[in-house]
């Protein structure tokens, strides 16, 4: 059992959860016309903190996650809200595919650092989203190791990303009309530690 599955029930109690999502939420919504936006992927969902606030009337949400006690929990509030065009299945982005052309967004909150090979999910984002479609990549700025600290960087790969790197990758996939902005500050008693959004376009 992984750490994520020990953690899934309690993790939407966590008030900080709720905030960091929430500040990459307002940003996404600010920066992207979502009636234009019909099958949405949020990789690394966990218990769906982005997913459940993208969720219409008019769309459709896939979560993917490698963490079976995270999608239970996800899974569990699509019953509760008796919601039918939302759902969250297993995932590994290195062995499985995603479907091509699929999507018109594709988000993955703080869970590119936890990607060892991040050039892959990258390839397989460009190949499963549609033509004019985003990827919205929310996660740490470059950091020395000390946010996952207490956790020894067990299962982290990245010590956040700068945005030239981002840049750099979207680039050789196909990816253009790039934005990073940051979105907010993650305080912990050991330091403070802001959060991006970067987005990147598949053109038309």
């Amino acid at each position: 059992m992984s750490r994520f599955d020990e953690r899934a029930k309690d993790w939407d109690k966590k008030q900080l959860s709720h905030d960091k999502s929430e500040a990459c939420l307002n940003h996404l919504k600010d920066n992207l016309d979502f009636t234009k936006i019909k099958k949405i992927l949020d990789y690394g969902c966990g218990t769906g903190l982005i997913a459940f606030e993208l969720v219409n009337n008019s769309n459709e949400v896939l979560g993917l996650d490698s963490s079976t006690g995270m999608l239970e929990e996800f899974n569990k509030k699509a019953k509760e809200k008796n919601l039918s065009n939302i759902k969250a299945l297993k995932h590994d982005i290195l062995n499985d595919d995603l479907e091509e052309n699929s999507f018109d967004l594709i988000v993955i909150s703080m869970s590119l650092h936890h990607i060892e090979n991040f050039e892959i999910f990258f390839e397989k984002s460009f190949k499963a989203l549609k033509n004019g479609g985003y990827l919205c990549i929310n996660d740490l700025e470059k950091e020395d190791g000390t946010f996952h600290k207490k956790h020894n960087n067990a299962g982290v790969y990245h010590f956040g990303f700068t945005q030239e790197e981002l840049e750099q990758e979207s680039l050789k996939v196909g990816f253009k009309e790039f934005l990073y902005e940051r979105v907010f500050i993650y305080k912990r008693d050991y330091g403070d530690f802001p959060l991006f959004n970067f987005y990147a376009k598949k053109g038309e």
